[in-house]
């Protein structure tokens, strides 16, 4: 994670901390990340040099007032610093402290599309029994699977892929000719 986007995620941490809010803001950054993975086009508002400072954050405060002060403050202070861009890796920082805190491990499932969070949220569920320990995921798209899933996660391996299960095919036929498979 760059170093930039760590500090700032540290400084919100640390007042969330500070507050005992650390859900009740974690949930909220999430939310905030959904909103900017939807609407990328904001970021790229907010860098706008054609508009002062004082102008993207008037536009912060307008869009995103229901969101916690120091949310809202953060955000202005990315303003101010022409930062803005390393707005999704703060989120991200902030939220791995977050879960770091709660004891929470994260974890990454690859899929050729996206997954919907209800999708997410029951594999969470699933591999959170078999690991023992409360997991979050983050999707991210891998066009090489063919189909399917595979997640990762502790150093563990859950391979569903398609890819994956061609590969083992593969391997089985291989043995039953007496050929041995080599990496």
């Amino acid at each position: 994670m760059n170093e930039i986007a760590s500090r700032y995620g540290a400084a919100l941490f640390s007042i969330a901390e500070e507050r005992k809010e650390i859900s009740s803001l974690q949930l909220e950054v999430k939310e905030l990340r959904k909103i900017l993975f939807e609407n990328p086009d904001f970021i790229v508002l907010l860098n706008n040099s054609f508009l002062s400072h004082e102008e993207r954050g008037q536009i912060v405060d307008k869009t995103l007032s229901a969101f916690d002060k120091d949310i809202v403050t953060l955000i202005k202070v990315l303003i101010d610093n022409n930062r803005v861009n390393y707005l999704t890796q703060v989120l991200d920082a902030f939220n791995s402290l977050c879960n770091h805190a709660r004891g929470v491990e994260e974890g990454l499932v690859y899929s050729v599309i996206p997954l919907d969070e209800q999708t997410l949220k029951q594999l969470e569920k699933k591999i959170s029994k078999l690991e023992n320990v409360e997991v979050e995921f983050t999707n991210r798209i891998d066009h090489n699977l063919i189909g399917g899933i595979k997640v990762v996660i502790s150093g563990h391996i859950y391979d569903g892929s398609i890819k994956y299960k061609l590969e083992q095919m593969r391997i089985d036929l291989l043995k039953k000719e007496g050929v041995t498979y080599e990496d």
